[in-house]
């Protein structure tokens, strides 16, 4: 069986031999034989991350990290149309508390519960926040320890304390 995977906008141009109307997706099937997250499909498919503004798995409203299985329907959202889809309801949230330390504060509050899609990563916790740019000189402690893994896929009631170096 196989996952179909639907690219939209700048997405589908890394397919371009594929003949379609404006605004049609680009339709894949990845065959699989074991469970793999959105982050493995983006491998696959020589996706970044950051060119990624919005996933959804079978309707409902994704973070890269989330695990997809055989027949699943995943939806890929291109940055630039970020802007359709900020108000998404998510049915599917985890809450994670945010802890920003010293000159941190400024981007946010410097404790808040945040609601994240499920399967949010690190990188997306700072890209919420603004700050990934920053991400080689910060210290991500996650439940006490240590992560340096920016794909490092979040859990429900996770703390998550965020420091300069």
């Amino acid at each position: 069986m196989s996952i179909v995977v639907k690219l939209y906008g700048d997405l589908r141009e890394k397919f371009p031999n594929k003949k379609r109307g404006a605004g049609i997706p680009h339709t894949l099937k990845i065959e699989v034989d074991n469970l793999i997250t959105v982050l493995d499909i983006f491998e696959k498919l020589n996706i970044d991350n950051d060119e990624v503004s919005h996933i959804f798995i079978n309707g409902i409203y994704s973070g890269a990290g989330k695990i997809v299985r055989k027949g699943d329907r995943v939806g890929i959202f291109p940055e630039r149309m970020g802007l359709m889809f900020k108000e998404i309801t998510q049915i599917k949230s985890i809450y994670v508390k945010i802890v920003l330390h010293e000159g941190l504060k400024k981007f946010r509050p410097a404790e808040a519960v945040v609601d994240l899609p499920e399967g949010s990563t690190i990188k997306s916790v700072l890209n919420k926040y603004r700050i990934s740019q920053l991400h080689d000189r910060l210290e991500i402690i996650v439940n006490g320890k240590p992560i340096h893994n920016m794909n490092y896929v979040i859990k429900d009631w996770d703390i998550i304390a965020i420091f300069p170096l």
